[in-house]
């Protein structure tokens, strides 16, 4: 009965989405990065199809009622059935305000990694299967966080390949241009700690070196790309407009590389 009600629950929601959402914030990913620090292996069972940890795109919007975080892959399939329309990915986002509370401490399983001293995080929203999203929040000094569950929920939005977080308005303060994220793409696994997908041997299990991170909110290279961050354990939230920076950059060497062979192809005709 509970997986019946979540069910109707999460098309009750697919069917009230407001086509007037506000776009906040949205940041593309690079494609075919899904790999961590570079010597990650997708497990080895044919259920673990190619894509499905890729995150190509994140964006988060807003309407009267909710704050939508929608994560992008390459592939998204769910061949057990949960209710929420998807089943492999295991997401956890991270948010630092500027509200100068909270932790530098990122938590992946048994694995901990941190956060720039600068950018501690004070919100987190965990996107789990079968009703086990949630979100939790460092209401003041001195305090620990708060777990919410209620309000919090995840579905797949199947023709876009894309996760969505939703999360009632009344549990966050007012989304701002400077909230900086941190995004974190693993494999689900209900038995594992914090049911995220551990390293080890076996067809279900993470393959290959690293912490099972597949894929970050980073670009692919520089002191800011996802192997220097996954490397030293000390990851670097991504700002609004941050993101537009590094694919002008990218375009711009991609430019500059290519008419400098065509001037030397020119020159040696």
């Amino acid at each position: 009965m509970h997986r019946l009600a979540l069910a109707l629950t999460v098309l009750l929601l697919v069917a009230s989405q407001a086509a007037g959402e506000e776009i906040l914030f949205r940041s593309k990913d690079p494609k075919g990065d899904d790999r961590g620090a570079g010597g990650l292996v997708y497990p080895s069972h044919e259920v673990f199809v190619p894509g499905l940890f890729d995150l190509l795109q994140f964006t988060v919007s807003s309407d009267e009622q909710y704050v939508y975080f929608d994560f992008q892959f390459a592939a998204l399939t769910n061949p057990f059935r949960a209710p929420e329309g998807y089943f492999h990915q295991r997401l956890e986002l991270y948010i630092t305000t500027g509200s100068g509370l909270g932790s530098d401490q990122i938590q992946v399983g048994r694995y901990r990694l941190h956060t720039i001293p600068e950018a501690p995080w004070d919100l987190r929203l965990s996107a789990v299967p079968f009703g086990g999203s949630r979100l939790q929040i460092w209401r003041g000094p001195g305090s620990q966080p708060e777990t919410v569950s209620s309000g919090v929920t995840s579905l797949a939005l199947t023709e876009d390949k894309t996760i969505r977080l939703q999360v009632d308005r009344t549990l966050l303060p007012d989304p701002s241009s400077a909230w900086g994220y941190y995004v974190l793409v693993g494999a689900f696994d209900g038995l594992a700690e914090d049911e995220w997908r551990d390293m080890g041997p076996g067809p279900w299990q993470v393959g290959g070196t690293g912490v099972p991170v597949f894929d970050l909110l980073a670009p692919r290279w520089g002191p800011k790309g996802q192997r220097a961050q996954l490397d030293q354990g000390v990851l670097a939230p991504v700002y609004k407009g941050e993101t537009t920076l590094w694919y002008w950059l990218a375009g711009s060497l991609a430019a500059v590389a290519l008419g400098f062979l065509l001037w030397r192809w020119i020159r040696g005709t």
